[in-house]
């Protein structure tokens, strides 16, 4: 059986072949059919623009969550914006993605078919233009593939929403005082300043980079100032050394004269 990749992704450019088709291409084959879906898939993104508020939500999000799972020392993958591919599906890019136990390097795409694992967690960025898609196309989508839990967040709303998969269907996780946990991540997730804030269990909010930089520019604010003081101490110390000694030789000038006057004294 032949695969025609020019008829194919005329019909439908993002369509992912089926494994069977896969399983009957060549190495060379199955490259240029990523490759195709790839630059169709950069095509329709490349249409689509991205308000600040939706990428600065996505970027630190998957900041954080990469430094905290570089942190614990757990091999998890986690990416934004990535060519996503599924056998028989339509390929797509959700905004933030994390799959766990896999290899941690640079990938161009992730494609079910050659990593031979699906996504773990999904996060999907709302605005006005994909609101109803993320909401309703994705989330039957994402049941579909098997994705074990999809949140999405609305930041012009500063609205937060997760779903845990449940048989062949979502069901929403119950938002306890505006925290949701999620099970995957093992952290709860809540609407922060127009961002998610991740937390442990524990209660211990996982810090921004932004407050990271805070952090560190406080901390070398206060060594700056150990620094001047103990410089100050330092001066202070050499002056109060050299007060004395002036005392003290000042002191041994008046025991000579004493001594001159004496001596003057016991020859008269």
């Amino acid at each position: 059986m032949s695969i025609d990749i020019e008829t194919k992704t005329q019909d439908d450019p993002l369509l992912v072949p089926t494994r069977e088709m896969w399983e009957q291409m060549s190495p060379v084959t199955q490259s240029q059919t990523e490759n195709a879906i790839i630059a169709a898939l950069e095509q329709e993104f490349n249409l689509m623009g991205e308000s600040t508020l939706h990428f600065d939500s996505r970027a630190t999000a998957t900041e954080v969550l990469r430094r905290f799972f570089k942190a614990k020392g757990k091999t998890v993958f986690v990416a934004s914006d990535l060519h996503t591919l599924y056998p028989g599906e339509r390929a797509f890019y959700p905004d933030l993605m994390v799959v766990y136990d896999v290899e941690i390097h640079h990938r161009r795409s992730w494609n079910v078919l050659r990593e031979g694992k699906g996504l773990d967690f999904v996060l999907e960025i709302l605005s006005k233009d994909t609101r109803r898609k993320d909401q309703v196309d994705k989330l039957n989508l994402y049941a579909r593939l098997q994705i074990p839990e999809y949140f999405m967040f609305d930041p012009d709303y500063l609205k937060l929403r997760g779903y845990q998969l449940s048989g062949s269907l979502y069901r929403e996780i119950e938002n306890f005082k505006g925290k949701i946990y999620s099970e995957i991540l093992g952290l709860f997730l809540q609407v922060e300043a127009e961002k998610i804030r991740f937390s442990l269990p524990e209660g211990i909010d996982i810090p921004f980079a932004r407050e990271l930089v805070t952090q560190l520019n406080d901390k070398l604010s206060h060594k700056d100032r150990l620094i001047s003081e103990y410089a100050k101490l330092l001066e202070n110390e050499k002056q109060r050394a050299e007060d004395e000694k002036q005392r003290a030789e000042e002191a041994e000038a008046e025991v000579r004269r004493l001594r001159q006057l004496l001596e003057f004294k016991s020859m008269e």
